[in-house]
């Protein structure tokens, strides 16, 4: 494929284009998210990858895929992610040694690894750092890729108008290509993450049925499954919560079953709106369950979201745990959480009569709004300041 590494040196009597046809093949495949046939073809490179010399660009991309390899299976498994670290740790070794095309794959897949640890910053940087390298990339849908995960992180910090262009120009490249639907839908799912963004809860609706229409002709349950969790989000936020809770509980069968990435979402959103219906015993079941599975998965983000929502609607006078949610976002710049998280607090406090918290919370809306607007000049300063070796990996990263 064109784009792919491709090398014809020859060392210890290994055709060097067989095996780098192999890890193309690999790459295709993980970027598919056809878990089986990755694996298959992962055991088949690993039949010839002891042989290859160490200091080879073979060598080194089969590294980036052994990560890249990691970051699907902790998307479509949960697998655990100690596993997903380690396999990131052993990977920055190699840092150094990456050139070209090489070196963007080393810093598209850190982006990736960093957005799914919820680590903006460092995974917007390391995005930006890859764009650099992109002009090694011949392969237009490699581009698609890439203008994808930056429309998904800039979706999830609020920057609209650079989520949009993203995935605006993502769109247009898929759109030449036959049977790439997948990834066309996944774009819509953005563009109607930025409508509920922009109050259009209507637009983000008729489009989100829209995408489950198309997903149902196509038969592909993750599709249908996402559309569903998507438009239980969207019915949660304009106050149907009968819809709301229909859709989210078909959505779970299939993660569940799956035991997809997503189940935790899922809980997390069932309980929500189980909670704000006054359905607390259903509401408490749902938090069990899905801070029984966040914990499991060490999943940070839904730990502190699940103690959250058990702060406001299911345990009285644990605001601790509010507390140490939003401190959770704050560290991370978790803005658009705390935008929408804080009037929810607030407004539960105002109704409480408890007006001193809930004016404290309202500042927090007020901030938060303050940071996403002048979050363009934030990014654009943060391009250089990969300071690779730190905590996240680089600098100071869906599914929102």
């Amino acid at each position: 494929m064109r784009g792919h590494v491709s090398m014809r040196r020859y060392d210890d009597g290994i055709p060097y284009d067989i095996v780098t046809r192999k890890l193309n093949d690999w790459y295709t495949a993980i970027r598919n998210n056809l878990d089986k046939e990755a694996t298959s073809l992962k055991k088949e490179v690993e039949k010839f990858i002891g042989r290859v010399d160490k200091n080879s660009d073979v060598f080194f991309y089969h590294q980036l895929l052994e990560f890249r390899h990691e970051l699907m299976l902790s998307y479509l498994k949960s697998k655990n992610e100690e596993d997903l670290k380690n396999a990131y740790e052993a990977l920055k070794e190699h840092q150094g040694h990456l050139k070209g095309m090489l070196d963007y794959y080393f810093f598209f897949f850190t982006g990736m690894y960093e957005f799914r640890r919820k680590k903006l910053v460092a995974a917007i940087s390391a995005y930006r750092r890859a764009e650099k390298s992109l002009e090694f990339v011949d392969d237009e849908i490699e581009h698609a890729e890439f203008y994808y995960k930056m429309a998904e992180i800039f979706y999830y910090m609020k920057q609209t108008y650079f989520s949009l262009d993203y995935v605006k120009r993502a769109i247009r490249i898929y759109n030449k290509y036959d049977n790439y639907i997948d990834r066309v839908l996944r774009c819509q799912y953005v563009v109607a993450g930025n409508l509920i963004d922009s109050l259009d809860y209507k637009g983000a609706l008729e489009m989100f049925e829209e995408t489950l229409k198309i997903a149902k002709k196509t038969g592909r349950q993750l599709l249908i499954a996402t559309s569903k969790l998507n438009i239980g989000i969207c019915y949660n936020l304009i106050g149907e919560y009968e819809k709301s809770y229909k859709s989210l509980i078909e959505a779970n069968e299939f993660f569940k079953k799956e035991n997809h990435a997503c189940v935790e979402k899922t809980l997390f959103n069932l309980a929500h709106v189980q909670a704000k219906r006054g359905e607390k015993e259903s509401a408490k079941s749902y938090y069990e369950k899905g801070y029984a599975v966040a914990l499991e998965r060490k999943n940070s983000e839904y730990i502190v979201k699940l103690d959250l929502l058990k702060a406001l609607y299911l345990k009285e006078g644990c605001y601790n745990l509010i507390d140490e949610s939003f401190s959770f976002f704050r560290e991370r710049k978790m803005y658009g959480d705390i935008e929408e998280f804080g009037f929810e607090v607030a407004e539960v406090f105002q109704k409480k009569g408890d007006t001193d918290r809930s004016a404290f919370y309202y500042r927090q809306v007020i901030l938060a709004k303050n940071q996403i607007q002048k979050g363009e000049m934030i990014y654009e300063t943060q391009i250089d300041d990969l300071i690779i070796g730190s905590d996240s990996g680089v600098g100071y990263y869906g599914d929102k």
